[in-house]
């Protein structure tokens, strides 16, 4: 399965210039895997600049402290969503569920 649209074609295209000898084939394989890893990276990276630019807010504005403890325990059960969710997917996935 190929998703077209720009990200994924500039990845593909990326490792193939990385990979010369390698065939397209092979890189299409490995594809799902490459776009899978793309997205959890995309994810950390929003997750982080979201809690970083909470973190500048709230030390603009002179949060208390009681404020920022629920921003930030919002945020990570936000994120410790996403972790579970992919645990729960990876296990149903080798189990054979999914």
């Amino acid at each position: 399965m190929i998703c077209y649209n720009p990200a994924n074609f500039l990845a593909l295209m990326f490792l193939a210039l990385v990979y010369k000898k390698q065939s397209i084939a092979m890189l299409v394989e490995h594809f799902e895997l490459i776009e899978a890893i793309g997205l959890n990276l995309f994810f950390l990276f929003i997750f982080g600049f979201i809690g970083l630019s909470m973190h500048d807010l709230m030390n603009k504005n002179d949060v208390p402290k009681m404020g920022k403890v629920v921003v930030y325990f919002v945020l990570f059960f936000g994120c410790f969503g996403f972790v579970v969710k992919g645990i729960i997917q990876f296990v149903w996935e080798n189990q054979g569920m999914g």
